[in-house]
């Protein structure tokens, strides 16, 4: 379709490799916020404050923030002997945990750091010194890996950085050596496992329940609706969130007809959030549901919806279909099904709302914790009525990639590419699929995905006629494109609307962009970072 494809799908590899940029491998959506086994803290540091991600005396520093000899270092190097045990600077949720081009293998830990959005970075590991996983919650000073030499790496040292703002939503990196200087050695709050395997707590086999935390019992609320017939856990579940979450207004509990058992039954409660459409209410939702996630067992929680997403206490999380409405969909408030526990005896005692300082997510706290894994980025909502049904599901997933990219925005660019959502379209140059890869290009850049979205095959599997496959790898590279672009941006090195030099990137190559400073002036570039965003706006829902 386009001479320049061509070109720039025989040195895509090269330049991105001098560019260092890093490739987002997976869809940044709420499951990225969701524990996967149940990690639960290791070495421990004392409530609210700071772990060291490598033990004082382990380290030295070898290579400082941008540095007059690396100006472009974003990180400060940890030099350790390889296998060196590695911990969670702060509490959190991991959004990333294996290969990054550059890093080798890295772990991304997004956080709440005294009120404001934070991530934490760890480079360089081994494939087997990563011992987390994405939606692991973590407490800081928790063992996460170990140190290694893996990636863009000249010795055995961890590649450790501090964003604010967060690493995979926009945010800008920062000086991470004052956070050091703030930090307190891992194992001062605690004892460290003495392995990795050690810190993963299995799924219990028996619904035995954990005797209640002291400090008060939990009161009641008149928040909870239509709790004379919830079992214990409910009405624990429901306690606590009305003790912890002062803005929740209203709690939904039993009702004598659902779909579904769980209500009638009295083993769930729906938590109401206000003002659900606002950055405030998903920020609100998404402190609820990291809170009960990382007291699961003291909950004895089964499953949770938030946001489209059905959560279960242990394993992965899947996105449901669209019901249509936003209650419907559970954005207008978290569902919670508990085991049950029976009916409440007289002198039934519920005790009191967990909390564990380092990781604590209420509205009251202060400490680190309270993770906001799901940033609002302003997206649009997606109007499906033009888009076939094969592609409406991953179109919708591939939105959830990056900041920079929604689903109408792709939708528009794939009905562009392939002239009206055609899977087996194919350009005079040989672009092929819905997003008109070149052969090379996806040769690098395209890979078979699998029900959740996640790359599940090597660079270059799956198809580009895929919907599945060619929507997802779209998305990732718009994504990857933006995120290189960021800093040239920041600098002033490229000038224009991110936006535009992002879709220039995709059609002419992001070193076309970088050659020019901006959007090249190609009249087939010019005219499609202007036509891309009008096709997006048929497909944005207002």
């Amino acid at each position: 379709m386009r001479p320049v494809k061509l070109v720039v799908g025989l040195v895509i590899g090269v330049i991105l490799l001098a560019l260092v940029i890093v490739v987002i491998l997976g869809p940044t959506s709420d499951d990225r916020c969701l524990p996967d086994g149940g990690i639960t803290g290791g070495g421990g540091v004392p409530a609210g404050e700071l772990s060291l991600p490598v033990a004082e005396g382990d380290y030295v520093v070898s290579s400082t923030y941008k540095s007059a000899d690396r100006p472009d270092h974003r990180g400060i190097d940890l030099a350790a002997p390889d296998g060196t045990p590695m911990y969670a600077m702060a509490g959190g949720v991991v959004t990333a945990a294996g290969p990054a081009s550059g890093f080798g293998n890295w772990i991304i830990i997004d956080h709440t750091i005294d009120g404001k959005p934070y991530s934490t970075v760890y480079g360089h590991m081994w494939d087997d010194g990563v011992a987390v996983q994405v939606g692991d919650t973590v407490t800081a000073g928790q063992h996460i890996g170990k140190v290694g030499n893996n990636g863009q790496s000249t010795g055995a040292h961890l590649h450790f950085e501090v964003w604010e703002g967060g690493r995979l939503a926009g945010g800008g990196e920062t000086d991470p050596q004052p956070w050091l200087d703030r930090a307190v050695n891992p194992g001062s709050g605690g004892s460290e496992p003495d392995d990795q395997d050690s810190s993963r707590t299995p799924a219990p086999s028996s619904p035995k329940r954990p005797a209640p935390p002291s400090g008060g019992e939990l009161p009641d609320s008149d928040k909870i609706q239509s709790k004379e017939n919830l079992q214990v856990d409910s009405i624990r579940v429901a306690r606590a969130v009305a003790q912890r979450f002062p803005s929740v207004q209203t709690i939904g509990g039993w009702r004598p007809v659902d779909a579904y058992p769980d209500h009638p039954s009295g083993r769930a409660v729906d938590i109401m959030i206000p003002d659900y459409e606002s950055g405030e209410g998903r920020e609100l939702g998404n402190r609820i549901k990291n809170y009960l996630l990382t007291h699961r067992e003291f909950f004895h929680l089964e499953y949770m919806i938030w946001r489209q997403m059905y959560i279960p206490a242990e394993g992965q999380p899947n996105q449901m279909p669209d019901r249509g409405t936003p209650t419907e969909n559970h954005f207008d408030h978290v569902h919670v099904t508990v085991v049950g526990g029976g009916k409440p005896t007289d002198d039934q005692r519920y005790g009191s709302a967990p909390t564990d300082g380092a990781d604590d997510s209420s509205e009251t706290s202060g400490a680190a914790g309270g993770e906001d894994c799901a940033p609002d980025f302003g997206h649009r909502s997606l109007n499906t009525g033009e888009i076939p049904e094969e592609l409406r599901r991953w179109i919708d997933l591939g939105g959830q990639v990056c900041r920079e990219v929604d689903s109408p925005l792709l939708a528009g660019l794939l009905y562009h590419e392939s002239v009206g959502f055609q899977a087996t379209a194919v350009s005079p140059a040989g672009a092929q699929g819905y997003g008109q890869f070149m052969p090379g290009t996806w040769a690098s850049k395209g890979a078979k995905v699998d029900d959740n979205g996640q790359v599940a095959g090597p660079p270059g599997s799956g198809s580009p006629s895929d919907p599945a496959d060619a929507t997802m790898a779209a998305a990732r590279y718009l994504c990857e494109i933006a995120e290189g672009q960021r800093e040239g941006i920041a600098s002033g090195q490229l000038s224009g609307d991110p936006q535009a030099l992002m879709l220039a990137g995709y059609n002419a190559g992001p070193g076309a962009v970088q050659q020019y400073g901006g959007v090249p002036p190609y009249a087939e570039t010019q005219k499609y970072v202007v036509i891309v965003p009008q096709e997006a706006e048929r497909f944005g829902r207002a």
